[in-house]
């Protein structure tokens, strides 16, 4: 298996993994749904071009990433760079992403920021190993099919992004998860996203004197201290006369207080892919 054309469903990697089928393809790199035939589990399985510019990044990303425990981060079970093949393997996820709990409106304000707040404490988690997420998206956030919070990506979504560089400072990655971790939040307060690139469907944001609403604006029955953990976040944005957070740490302190019922999911409508 000498280039990635030779890549296709049914090959096997590690003599265990089985390729089953193409989810995605972007700039060289492949994911697929593939199945760990010594477990008899769905996995996730990233497959690179040989020509892949940012392999051994992805592959160093990943296998740090894999020394995480927290169970709501997504685990890397093997990282394989060499000539013949480079591959990710990863949980294989299934779900309702935060785009699809919105598609029928905005969540409850709470059920919103207990999703948040289990997000914000694992990417604390992550950043206090030095590996930020950097492309929080509500394809990212994921209500499992088990009954728990998933964080999707990390690591290596970074990467294939070309979001992370060699001089990123440690506070500018914490800022750049701070305020994507804001962007969360907002989505499940209101059904929108307050970015130029609304991702998973859903509408932008509506403006208010060249700012981003805030979810008060947008949603009715938002309570003041979540509109002001978002304003917080997402600063310099809103530029309100907050102080902005700082860090995945700094969110997952200010939703402390948020309980944690078990959010009730919308029904099926497609599952996370990977």
């Amino acid at each position: 298996m000498s280039t990635s054309s030779a890549i296709e469903p049914g090959t096997k990697l590690a003599e265990r993994f089985r390729l089953e089928d193409r989810v995605h393809e972007s700039n060289g790199a492949t994911l697929w749904k593939a199945i760990d035939e010594v477990l008899a589990r769905p996995v996730a399985v990233h497959t690179f071009d040989p020509d892949f510019p940012r392999l051994n990044e992805v592959v160093s990303a990943a296998r740090t990433a894999s020394r995480l425990t927290d169970p709501r981060l997504t685990q890397v079970f093997d990282a394989t760079e060499d000539d013949g093949c480079s591959y990710v393997v990863s949980e294989w996820v299934t779900g309702d992403n935060l785009a699809d709990l919105v598609a029928a409106g905005p969540m409850e304000p709470e059920r919103a920021a207990a999703l948040v707040a289990e997000v914000a404490e694992a990417l604390a988690h992550a950043h206090e190993a030095g590996v930020p997420h950097l492309c929080l998206t509500p394809e990212h956030l994921v209500w499992t099919a088990g009954g728990t919070v998933k964080l999707l990506g990390l690591g290596v979504d970074a990467v294939l992004a070309d979001a992370v560089h060699d001089n990123m400072r440690v506070e500018d990655a914490a800022r750049g998860d701070a305020e994507g971790l804001g962007r969360l939040l907002y989505a499940g307060l209101t059904g929108h996203w307050p970015g130029e690139e609304a991702p998973g469907g859903l509408p932008v944001a509506p403006m208010d004197n060249g700012h981003y609403c805030t979810p008060r604006q947008v949603t009715a029955g938002v309570p003041g201290y979540l509109d002001t953990i978002v304003c917080r976040a997402l600063l310099p944005e809103s530029k309100r006369g907050q102080t902005p957070l700082a860090s995945p740490a700094e969110v997952a302190e200010a939703l402390s207080s948020v309980p944690r019922p078990a959010p009730c999911p919308c029904p099926r409508r497609r599952p996370p892919l990977r």
